[in-house]
């Protein structure tokens, strides 16, 4: 099975069709495909394969005046780049993709576990109940993808140990920390254009701009640059270079073909923020005082992403907070609008809970310093408004002598609800000069106000009494200048 010319990439054509393809077919149609077909940590994980690749072979873009000119040179660049590494791009063989051929095979662990929608592991078993103890057989397009997904988003935990080129792999105590693309469960942002290749072009970033990453080279990919141990100097300088890191040997992996279980150990270990930083996610600063400390905007499961979009919209000129690094490009697109995408995986700890994703788009106008001001004065407004109505909640519920848990909850989900629906709003304002945000302020209180109704019955004596004063606290508290 070969990564470059047999089928396993899922795609979208523009006419519809969805297939799947390989690399090479992949770069010489990436002209007529509309999108990849894939779920959140595998666009991922492709993306992060199909940037290796396309910037491997320009060498570059050198600065933002090459880029501006190389999305022609892409798919002429990457085609004549697979063509003489065929052979490092199999999936078994001397040199098997992102596996480690120099293990001794133990077959710990069933090939299910790189699908984290299958029960194995510490993944969950709701929706599969049709798990074995040996493992179930897939075909090899299924193994490459989710080999790769794996490789980017492996959790952390508890891991086999076999030797690794007659040395036992490391760590001693057989632990493993998050791959890269999971540290912090983190939302990833990917820019968005009309076909696969304009995707690609939107989201190179310059040898310029990777020379602003902490401890970083441009370096060269995994698979020219094998590391024989887990601790040699190949190893060294690819968990600390730009391509290096985009496809991560975050497992020490092999897979012998027809089996249905597997060899899996700790892989390379890959330096965290803020030695190490990944190009996709947004960058803030949390904490305060002694406790402050740089960290990545993290996905949530109950929380809509819109409510973070000031800091992953952040073109910021320091490395201690600003958005993802390929929003710099924004500058020189054509057009009033810019698409893109964004979504992740959580973790807690070893275990994965959820996949989530949103696609917006917005005007380019809105990227500015003041317009994002503004959209992060409207999400503090919109806060400010949930803290009102908790405060009325509590208030009712203690005039009734009750727990205020309930009402609580129904009334938060009432409340966000309405402003997941009508975050257009903001975005319209923020990105409007003329405009301030004083229709926001209405439709908050509006929504404020229909929350505590819905929540909090008020149909007997004693409720109408207790709803009437906790009614008054129903007020937006915003933080004076």
């Amino acid at each position: 099975m070969n990564l470059i010319a047999d089928p396993w990439i899922p795609v979208l054509f523009e006419n519809g069709e969805a297939k799947l393809i390989g690399l090479e077919q992949f770069y010489r149609e990436s002209e007529t495909i509309r999108d990849l077909n894939v779920n959140p940590p595998q666009r991922i994980a492709l993306m992060r394969l199909l940037l290796c690749i396309t910037q491997a072979a320009l060498d570059g873009p050198e600065n933002e005046e090459e880029w501006k000119t190389c999305r022609n040179r892409i798919i002429p660049k990457s085609l004549d780049y697979l063509s003489t590494r065929n052979d490092k791009f199999e999936l078994y063989g001397d040199q098997p993709f992102l596996q480690v051929k120099a293990l001794k095979a133990i077959n710990n662990a069933v090939i299910d576990k790189l699908d984290f929608g299958l029960a194995a592991g510490n993944n969950a078993t709701l929706f599969d109940h049709e798990a074995i103890k040996e493992g179930r057989g897939h075909i090899d397009a299924w193994k490459i993808l989710m080999l790769l997904t794996y490789q980017c988003f492996s959790p952390g935990g508890k891991i086999g140990q076999t030797e690794w080129s007659r040395a036992l792999s490391l760590p001693k105590n057989g632990t493993s920390e998050h791959s890269p693309c999971l540290e912090s469960s983190p939302i990833h942002l990917i820019l968005r254009g009309e076909n696969v290749l304009q995707t690609i072009s939107l989201n190179l970033l310059t040898k310029k701009q990777v020379k602003e990453l902490p401890n970083s080279t441009w370096g060269v990919p995994i698979w020219d640059a094998f590391p024989e141990k887990q601790n040699d100097e190949n190893a060294h300088q690819t968990v600390r270079s730009y391509l290096g890191r985009l496809i991560p040997l975050s497992r020490g992996i092999l897979i012998a073909k027809g089996e249905s279980q597997m060899t899996l150990v700790n892989g390379l270990a890959y330096p965290k923020l803020p030695e190490g930083r990944e190009p996709m996610l947004c960058v803030v600063i949390k904490g305060a005082g002694k406790q402050q400390r740089v960290g990545y905007v993290n996905l949530s499961l109950v929380r809509h992403v819109w409510r973070e979009l000031g800091s992953l919209l952040c073109v910021g000129t320091t490395s201690n907070e600003n958005g993802a690094l390929a929003l710099k490009n924004c500058a020189n697109i054509s057009g009033a609008v810019v698409d893109f995408w964004t979504g992740g995986l959580v973790a807690d700890k070893g275990k994965i809970l959820d996949t989530a994703e949103w696609n917006f788009s917005i005007p380019l106008s809105m990227l500015g310093e003041a317009e994002m001001k503004k959209y992060s004065d409207g999400v503090a407004l919109a806060n400010a408004g949930e803290w009102g109505l908790k405060s009325a909640v509590k208030s009712y519920s203690k005039n009734l002598k009750s727990e205020s848990g309930g009402y609580s909850r129904k009334a938060m989900v009432h409340y966000w609800s309405r402003l997941d629906s009508s975050y257009q709003m903001l975005v319209d304002i923020a990105s409007n000069g003329e405009r301030n945000l004083d229709d926001w302020r209405a439709l908050l209180r509006r929504a404020m106000h229909d929350a505590f109704e819905q929540a909090c019955p008020h149909e007997t004596p004693r409720q109408i009494q207790a709803f009437v004063l906790a009614k008054k606290l129903l007020k937006i508290k915003e933080k004076t200048k």
